[in-house]
């Protein structure tokens, strides 16, 4: 695939927040950005900047709307507003989000990765959902990315699980690590071309790339 054509779409990973810092579950959990992810989604807006883009993309929640409006705010976005969709929010994890990265929550959370049909249940604040069922829901994406808008890249600002279940359903490999991989760190931007037969590759155009396994925490 030729990297140096025009990517088909930009994926973005929104800016840190305090939960990132903390070593917690975000899930539906709406923290704003703090100093450092500001900080991140200035860095990405300068990287847009020099790119023209067709539309920005994201998931509803506040730390991507938020970062989503700095990449609006360099100009260089065809369509004058952002299009938030709910189907972009990170896997809904129930009572883990918020909820501190330990050894003991992670052999919890875990059975719902080795059971990808396995619903999370809902608590007070938020719903869950099964790791098969978020997936369905993240293929909105794959949408996203084939139909440009006026034949420009399109901008999708979304959360680690986003981009490590898409990177997942490109590399077509067995593994259900949404919640403990991060493919990008926050702030990061991946690019994604598209061949004439529709395969996809992402690769790698702003922030640190980690794709190692979310450390345990006594």
């Amino acid at each position: 695939m030729n990297t140096w054509d025009m990517p088909a779409a930009f994926i973005v990973r929104h800016g840190e927040t305090e939960l990132n810092t903390a070593n917690c579950w975000r899930g539906w959990e709406n923290p704003a950005l703090n100093e450092e992810g500001r900080q991140a989604a200035e860095a990405i807006a300068n990287f847009f900047s020099w790119q023209r883009v067709g539309r920005v993309i994201c998931s509803d929640l506040g730390r991507a709307m938020e970062t989503a409006q700095y990449i609006m705010g360099t100009g260089n976005v065809c369509c004058p507003y952002v299009s938030p969709d709910p189907n972009l929010r990170s896997w809904a994890i129930g009572g883990f989000a918020g909820m501190k990265k330990t050894a003991a929550s992670l052999a919890r959370f875990k059975k719902f990765t080795d059971d990808p049909d396995l619903k999370i249940p809902d608590s007070e604040q938020h719903p869950g959902e099964s790791l098969n069922d978020f997936r369905a829901r993240n293929e909105r994406m794959t949408e996203y990315i084939a139909t440009p808008y006026m034949g420009l890249p399109t901008v999708i600002v979304v959360h680690t699980s986003n981009i490590t279940a898409l990177q997942r359903l490109i590399s077509e490999v067995e593994g259900n690590e949404e919640e403990s991989i991060d493919v990008v760190a926050p702030g990061g931007v991946l690019a994604v071309y598209m061949d004439t037969d529709g395969n996809l590759e992402m690769v790698p155009r702003l922030g640190e790339i980690k794709a190692e396994p979310t450390p345990e925490v006594s």
